[in-house]
């Protein structure tokens, strides 16, 4: 059914397995990359997470960690799209069984207000998240830059991989991962979709040594990668901020950037700081930043790298524009190939 022989109430439901062969990594980083312009030309309208916390965050840890219920709202007008991001995290879910983070997105028209799909919003977070990792390294990393390592081995390790692969010639794979069949599971896949042999490093920081480009992609409650460990030269992706790297890298590092001001000032030294993890009141302000790259670093209007020996970081939580942008798509490309399901909800 094609989406205008479809009746008002019908939306389609576009599944995990729909999303990842639909969403191709050379699709999914243009579509970010138009986001941060969008967001950085004003084009974007968006809320920051509204989070609903489960426990009380200054309590110790419940047994599959401290809850977080989030939605991410965001209009995107080149699209004529919003969307909204139903997102859970436990971190110690996966203790039971279940995925640590869970999320569904609903894409809307705004011509007439009608939703228009509903999409597996875990794939879509796993993508756009390492494809905001890879523009970060696109203005921060070294050009020549050829091995990366990955500490967690997860859906995320995995797309931070992939989506810098589209960027960079990678040569080389080292890769940590407390779960020895993580790993298994990890080594089998980069072979499979990059033809790379993993190497396997015996700590964090073994597996960073001699890295051009660091990814950090964990469910730790507390710093994993120190700073006195990252060479000259190197770059860090922080997917989860300062969470499970190192606060020091934030100043000590030539150049911390982040996605986008507006979101990312809430856990640095906004009403999020303290919540999620990571970062206390005081420990690091807006001045300890180098540039954001919608606003700053794709307008030209700050420098990215500057020289090769330079140790630099970039920090993003996700912004709902990314969710809402990247599920738009898979709505597009789902038309196109003919995929997904149709229900009628009203």
């Amino acid at each position: 059914m094609s989406a205008l022989a479809r009746a008002p109430g019908e939306i389609l439901v576009v599944s995990r397995s729909e999303v990842e062969a639909l969403l191709t990594p050379s699709a999914c980083l243009e579509r970010v990359l138009d986001t941060f312009r969008w967001v950085g030309s004003g084009d974007v309208d968006q809320v920051n997470p509204v989070n609903l916390y489960v426990h009380d965050r200054s309590q110790p840890e419940p047994e599959f960690g401290h809850g977080v219920v989030q939605a991410f709202p965001a209009m995107i007008r080149p699209l004529d799209r919003a969307a909204v991001k139903w997102l859970g995290s436990y971190r110690q879910n996966p203790r039971r069984g279940l995925p640590a983070i869970s999320a569904i997105d609903l894409v809307t028209d705004t011509d007439t207000g009608m939703p228009l799909a509903l999409v597996d919003g875990t794939s879509v977070t796993n993508m756009r998240t390492g494809a905001h990792a890879a523009v970060g390294a696109k203005f921060l990393a070294r050009e020549d830059s050829q091995t990366v390592a990955i500490i967690g081995c997860g859906n995320e390790g995995r797309t931070h991989l992939r989506l810098l692969n589209e960027l960079f010639d990678i040569a080389s794979v080292v890769a940590f991962d407390l779960s020895s069949d993580q790993l298994d599971d990890f080594e089998r896949d980069v072979h499979e979709w990059l033809g790379l042999a993993t190497t396997r490093a015996s700590s964090v920081e073994s597996a960073v040594r001699d890295a051009d480009i660091v990814c950090v992609v964990t469910t730790a409650p507390e710093p994993i990668l120190m700073e006195q460990w990252i060479e000259p030269g190197t770059h860090v992706c922080a997917a989860t901020g300062f969470r499970d790297v190192d606060k020091a890298c934030a100043k000590s590092f030539d150049k911390w950037a982040v996605g986008w001001y507006g979101r990312d000032l809430e856990w640095i030294e906004g009403s999020e700081v303290g919540k999620l993890g990571g970062l206390q009141p005081g420990d690091l302000t807006k001045a300890d930043i180098h540039a954001d790259i919608a606003t700053e670093l794709i307008s030209g209007a700050r420098t990215g790298r500057e020289n090769p020996t330079e140790r630099t970081i970039m920090t993003h939580m996700g912004m709902p524009a990314l969710d809402a942008a990247v599920a738009s798509l898979v709505y597009d490309l789902a038309l196109v190939a003919g995929i997904g399901t149709w229900i009628a909800i009203f």
